[in-house]
């Protein structure tokens, strides 16, 4: 690949490079001294006539330019998040984006605001806030003006190893404030009229939700807008399982059919082809408008649209001149979308292709494939390889069933998504065509459901795995750069008529390298999952907000979990979201125990979704598992010590207090290590455990109901005699935990306080002799020795 070939390309990196070096830069200062001694030096350079080192030190300047343009810029003084307002304010604005609607009772907006009501004083202020309305709101849409009372946070990422960073990917898109409010709590101040890209994409949804079946037509939304919203959960997944979930993100294809059909039809009527690009460039634009802004979107955009206006110039066009070009593009306007999913795999696939796909035909012909297949596996192939480091830091998935799924869902989506644009549109002018269209495109959708339903339930379709350390992807990436060179080596001999053997050399010795390098990363990656036991418990009490979830490592590898966090179908999943992914990172694939303490969901709510993505040998329940239950699992002794029987029953709190002070307690001994785990149970179970003359001894303790004033009694603390104790408490909950008296004991028993709130997850690991504290949320970690 030479420079004057592709010029964009070096510059889309080091602008890339640039953005992705913000992050770590401790001010803008040193953006401005990299781009200013990197401009004056290659200024310096070409004058004199170093054109190589003048091309480095262009380079050198572009990273400080990227750098700069991502460096953050302090919070304007009127800014909400740099103001000491109530947690409780009544806000107007105006809608930046459509609203949209996840459930039936549930609407999220994004509010400019730009007036701040007290007490009826209004002060000017700005800033983007993402709200939560529960409820029917009145009809809203993009840019019309709000008001309403609503309750404002700062955004809260749980901070669990390896966890997704809520709080960043929001501040990227330069929202630092979210809330939640009731939907009739908000006034419209002005009648909804939408923008006409959203009236446009409106219209088209309603004439498809009234031609299609719910499923399908959330499914045809999907391919034609990218909306995933409607889609039920277990299709949803299925396309994920399948590896097809690309297919929902609008793209090059949906780009390549509308430019095509716009060729297509001029055609027909002899409009000379640099004409036809001319009239195609406004259409892919207003398609991009209509469609919305994501990176996918706007990435096909920009290269459509760098291509037609090539063609209508009549010059050679450039596809990877053209995916740089929109990345620079992208990244200029919105540097944050660098760290996003979304960024990362729409240019990782089709710079895959550009760069991989005719190789990997090219030996596939060799074979003696057909030339329609070795076309159809190279694209599917070559993309999935560049994505799969990608997919598998961010969603912890590899996908092996993906290449051949695509060889039957992407024809069944592209005959689907052509189908639908012409109904769409035909609705326009013909209900009676468009009706026919939509009649037609109804089995299409089906016989694709089915496809992706099928690849999904083939064994061992998705694999879930640990995020890449960055060594493995840089040696993944630089493996497959190898095999890059290896090809080239051969071309070029080809064409230049180099010594064949001294080109087969090289490539040979490329090959090796390359070979080496991805074995290395495939290595690196199972490593997790396949190491030994080391003899050592852990025991991570997770952050997850208001509930409890902890997950243990037993010293002979397995792993168990008591209680998975809140969840069920109106809540945050914390069993899909959050521990599951922090047990593939681990390199958990099977739990030797399930304990569910008691069914509030707070506790129980994301267990269904652990028990559906992990395969478990044991769950315990509140009505299974009681005192006396002792247990020896890798070399932990493991004792229940509550509920009793029978039951407690008759609390002066109520039903809930009973649940509660029925919870199943669970001690841990190893060695001289001690972890007792008390789940929610209250003062009445509490004084119970104390009479019964129950082992309640411990070294460390697991506060019960996250810390709540019922528990956690004197009487109770002085016969456990706690050295640690670990809360697991939500920020900012609504229920006062942990309480101050609460606090106050524990501080009077001499243990040392871990809070998930402040802390994040704390983790103990233990031989049996020694014990290490580490918390999350500051990295740190203490080491005492037993006795």
């Amino acid at each position: 690949m030479r420079w004057r070939a592709t010029p964009l390309a070096p510059l889309a990196v080091a602008f890339a490079s640039g953005v992705g070096a913000a992050a770590w830069l401790p001010s803008s200062a040193i953006a401005w001294t990299v781009w200013g001694a990197a401009l004056a030096l290659a200024t310096v350079l070409l004058l004199r006539g170093f054109e190589p080192a003048a091309r480095i030190g262009m380079l050198a300047a572009v990273v400080g330019l990227g750098a700069l343009r991502a460096t953050a810029l302090p919070l304007a003084p009127s800014d909400l998040a740099a103001l000491p307002v109530p947690a409780v304010v009544r806000l107007e604005g105006r809608l930046a984006a459509e609203p949209i609607r996840p459930e039936a009772d549930r609407t999220r907006i994004l509010l400019d605001a730009d007036t701040l009501i007290d007490n009826g004083t209004r002060r000017a202020v700005t800033g983007r806030v993402q709200l939560g309305l529960y409820g029917e709101p009145p009809p809203l849409t993009e840019g019309q003006r709000v008001l309403g009372d609503f309750r404002i946070a700062r955004p809260r990422t749980f901070r669990n190893p390896g966890g997704f960073d809520y709080a960043a990917h929001l501040a990227r898109q330069n929202i630092f404030l979210v809330g939640s409010g009731r939907g009739e709590r908000v006034s419209a101040l002005a009648a909804a009229v939408p923008p006409w890209n959203v009236a446009v994409r409106r219209w088209a949804n309603d004439g498809i939700r009234g031609a299609l079946p719910p499923v399908s037509a959330a499914l045809l939304a999907g391919l034609l807008f990218g909306e995933r919203v409607g889609l039920p959960p277990a299709i949803d997944d299925a396309f994920r399982r399948a590896g097809v979930y690309h297919i929902l993100a609008v793209s090059g294809f949906n780009v390549a059919l509308l430019a095509g059909g716009v060729f297509a039809a001029l055609a027909l009527l002899r409009v000379p082809r640099r004409a036809v690009a001319a009239i195609a460039i406004p259409l892919v634009a207003g398609f991009a408008l209509v469609v919305g802004a994501e990176a996918s979107v706007l990435r096909a955009a920009v290269m459509a649209i760098l291509l037609l206006t090539a063609i209508a110039l009549d010059r050679e066009p450039s596809l990877l001149n053209s995916l740089a070009l929109a990345a620079i593009v992208i990244l200029a306007v919105r540097p944050g979308d660098l760290a996003e999913p979304g960024f990362q795999l729409s240019f990782g696939a089709t710079l895959g292709i550009l760069l991989l796909a005719r190789g990997i035909r090219a030996s596939l012909v060799d074979r003696r494939w057909p030339r329609w297949l070795a076309d159809a596996v190279a694209v599917s192939a070559s993309a999935q390889l560049i994505v799969t480091p990608i997919m598998l830091h961010h969603f912890n998935q590899l996908s092996l069933i993906g290449v051949l799924a695509n060889l039957v869902v992407v024809p069944l989506a592209g005959l689907a998504t052509l189908i639908g644009m012409l109904a769409v549109l035909a609705a326009g002018v013909s209900g009676l065509i468009s009706g026919a269209l939509f009649d037609g495109l109804w089995p299409v959708l089906v016989a694709l459901r089915a496809s992706v339903y099928v690849a999904a339930r083939v064994p061992f379709a998705m694999l879930h795995l640990p995020a890449p350390h960055w060594t493995a992807t840089v040696a993944f990436y630089a493996g497959l750069g190898a095999l890059l060179a290896a090809g080239t080596c051969v071309t070029q001999q080809e064409t230049s008529g180099d010594a064949p053997e001294r080109a087969s050399r090289n490539a040979g010795w490329t090959r090796t390298a390359a070979a080496l390098l991805i074995s290395g990363a495939a290595m690196a990656e199972m490593w997790p999952v396949v190491r030994p036991a080391d003899g050592r418990l852990r025991v991570a009490f997770l952050d997850v907000g208001q509930g409890d979830a902890i997950v243990i490592e037993l010293p002979d590898g397995r792993a168990a979990l008591v209680d998975a966090g809140s969840g069920g179908p109106m809540r945050f999943d914390i069993g899909a979201r959050v521990i599951a992914p922090y047990l593939w990172n681990r390199g958990v694939r099977r739990l030797a125990v399930v304990v569910v303490t008691h069914d509030d969901l707070d506790h129980a709510g994301g267990i269904p979704s652990i028990l559906r993505l992990f395969s478990t040998d044991e769950v315990w329940t509140d009505d299974r598992v009681g005192a006396g239950v002792t247990r020896l699992l890798g070399g932990v002794g493991v004792s229940a010590l509550n509920p009793p029987a029978p039951r407690l029953a008759g609390s002066r709190r109520g039903a809930a207090a009973d649940r509660n002070n029925n919870s199943i307690v669970l001690r841990l001994d190893y060695g001289l290590a001690s972890v007792l785990l008390t789940a929610d149970i209250e003062d009445e179970a509490e004084r119970h455990l104390v009479a019964a003359h129950a082992p309640l001894r411990a070294r460390v303790l697991k506060v019960a109901h996250h810390g709540g004033r019922s528990s956690t009694g004197n009487a109770f603390l002085g016969s456990v005699r706690p050295a640690f104790a670990v809360i697991s408490v939500g920020a900012r909950n609504p229920f006062g935990h942990p309480a101050f008296e609460t606090l106050e004991r524990l501080r009077n028993a001499g243990a040392r306080i871990y809070r998930t709130d402040e802390h994040g997850a704390v983790i103990l690991e233990t031989d049996g002799r020694h014990l290490a504290v580490t918390t999350w949320a500051d990295r740190k970690t203490e080491r005492y020795r037993l006795r």
